[in-house]
């Protein structure tokens, strides 16, 4: 299969990135705009993502591509996910399983005055009664703090360890390169029994699906259809009954490959068909 599928996406969305990620696993090589390539630097240091940069007369499949933020729904052609990831991260993520796990609890990412309160409330609930103030986004200090080590490619990530709960209030997953790979990310939702999955600008979050990859149980603040199947835990969950089972997240995991993968046969049988009705212009 030596023809070329170009995909013409200004990728902001990880939604766009992964699957685009998932796109370069196919027996098609594949070309984005070279104004985008950058965001793969990480990605193609870790698993050799690779685009095409020399092929001509590409066949365009951009309009195959239908992107739901809300939902969320990942459409390419015929096959529709809530999410569609590379088999690449997936795999990754599950070498980082470990069962003498490190953190009973966890959280990274960006704290919001929302998630400030939630998580501030959650910690007064179920480790300590002491008054706790995470750091928050609108910090100004921290924003120029944040903002300088950003520019120098320095990890500002702020940690703050509460009993059994680790915090990293950090920026990272807002901005390339690590928006697109944080492998200590990953290794920390591996390191964890349990993942706080408080929502972001959606009810769903994209750390519940990365925490069930790393063997981790989610604690959700909203039930959504996202997690539809899933076995997980929310806020209100007494902490006494948070028990962390290895069948459970092996449940999950499998689950989690059915609902945000896609095997490659399939892949490569949808793309043959796309690039057929491409050519008899009926995309």
């Amino acid at each position: 299969m030596n023809q070329t599928i170009q995909i013409n996406l200004q990728i902001k969305l990880i939604q766009e990135l992964r699957l685009v990620h998932a796109l370069a696993e196919a027996d098609y090589s594949i070309a984005i705009p070279a104004t985008e390539i950058h965001k793969f630097e990480l990605l193609n240091k870790k698993f050799g993502v690779n685009f095409n940069k020399n092929a001509t007369n590409n066949i365009d499949l951009t309009d195959a591509i239908q992107i739901g933020h809300v939902a969320p729904n990942t459409y390419f052609g015929n096959i529709l996910r809530s999410l569609i990831f590379p088999h690449a991260l997936t795999n990754f993520c599950y070498t980082l399983w470990q069962e003498n796990r490190k953190n009973k609890f966890s959280f990274q990412g960006l704290i919001t005055p929302k998630r400030k309160n939630l998580i501030e409330n959650w910690i007064s609930q179920n480790i300590t009664t002491k008054k706790v103030s995470l750091p928050t986004k609108n910090n100004f200090f921290i924003k120029v703090r944040n903002k300088l080590l950003r520019n120098f490619g320095i990890n500002n990530a702020i940690k703050t360890n509460i009993g059994d709960l680790v915090v990293w209030s950090s920026e990272k997953g807002r901005y390339y390169p690590f928006k697109a790979f944080d492998e200590e990310y990953f290794k920390e939702l591996a390191n964890s029994h349990f993942v706080l999955c408080p929502s972001g600008d959606c009810v769903w979050s994209y750390r519940f699906f990365e925490a069930v990859l790393c063997g981790a149980i989610p604690i959700v603040e909203q039930h959504c259809e996202a997690y539809n199947g899933f076995k997980y835990f929310t806020f209100n969950t007494v902490k006494n009954n948070l028990i962390w089972d290895k069948q459970v997240a092996e449940f999950n995991y499998k689950l989690c490959l059915e609902k945000i993968t896609i095997p490659k046969d399939i892949l490569n049988l949808e793309i043959e068909r796309l690039i057929k009705n491409y050519n008899n212009n009926i995309i």
